[in-house]
């Protein structure tokens, strides 16, 4: 049974939508602490990867996660992104002859079927308008034996977020909504027909500056932020300006991450 949600997903989507149109040249920057190759490495361990095989990242954005992929792979990589200023952005990358990139949305992938190796979103999947045809999509394009891999958090994940818990507590029953928990991606996916599903979660220790944060929040540098209210703004800015003023010192900003897998 779906789990019961408080929040409004159409409007939380047009608000993500919209915040995705306007955030661009400022994207990269709050994902810079992200680490990058243990996604590469966790999908090279799984599936293995020719010189004729093509790799999905589906949600690109400006194509960090494709640019990393493309230069570990011997296959080719296609970054797949909704929004046109995400993907201009994404086309000012350096080239490969194996890197390319195409306007289009998981619910409607512009694919025959049987045609891709690996599908990758990361921190895309509660941003899709319809997750049960996304999840239909991806099968139909992967080849027998390939995988789809999605980057995202569970839900304890999310109740042990530092920002979430004292800076933004406003925030965390909008995450606990909109994010699928481990269930929830299991029901979904064998739903599909997917033949086999598993999960890692991992933890790298990281701190960031209040000052950072401070200036994430006021980029509006994460799409949680466009859902903050007023208030939620002002009390969570206040609180960091507080610890930026007693001396800035490093909080704790884990990378917490969860991977689901599922293969065809």
């Amino acid at each position: 049974m779906p789990r019961a949600l408080s929040v409004n997903l159409e409007k939380w989507r047009q608000v993500s939508k919209e915040h995705f149109s306007h955030i661009t040249p400022r994207y990269d920057q709050g994902r810079d602490f992200e680490e990058k190759q243990r996604w590469v490495e966790d999908i090279k361990s799984r599936i293995l990867i020719d010189t004729q095989d093509w790799v999905l990242d589906a949600g690109s954005g400006t194509g960090l996660l494709s640019a990393q992929f493309a230069a570990n792979i011997s296959g080719c990589v296609l970054g797949l992104e909704p929004s046109p200023a995400m993907l201009e952005q994404a086309r000012q990358r350096p080239k490969r002859d194996n890197l390319f990139w195409a306007q289009g949305v998981s619910e409607a992938l512009p694919f025959a079927k049987e045609t891709l190796r690996v599908v990758f979103l990361s921190q895309v999947w509660h941003h899709l308008l319809d997750q049960e045809r996304a999840a239909r999509e991806f099968l139909r394009c992967l080849k027998p034996g390939g995988g789809l891999f999605i980057k995202t958090f569970s839900h304890e994940q999310l109740r042990a977020r530092w920002d979430l818990q004292f800076i933004f507590p406003e925030l965390m029953p909008l995450m606990l909504d909109i994010y699928p928990d481990i269930a929830d991606f299991e029901s979904l996916l064998s739903a599909a027909g997917f033949s086999s599903f598993e999960y890692r979660t991992a933890e790298r220790e990281n701190y960031l500056l209040p000052s950072q944060l401070l200036n994430f929040l006021r980029e509006k540098a994460w799409s949680m932020f466009s859902f903050l209210s007023p208030q939620g703004t002002a009390e969570g800015q206040s609180r960091l300006e507080a610890l930026v003023k007693a001396g800035d010192a490093p909080v704790p900003f884990p990378d917490f991450q969860l991977l689901i897998i599922a293969l065809k």
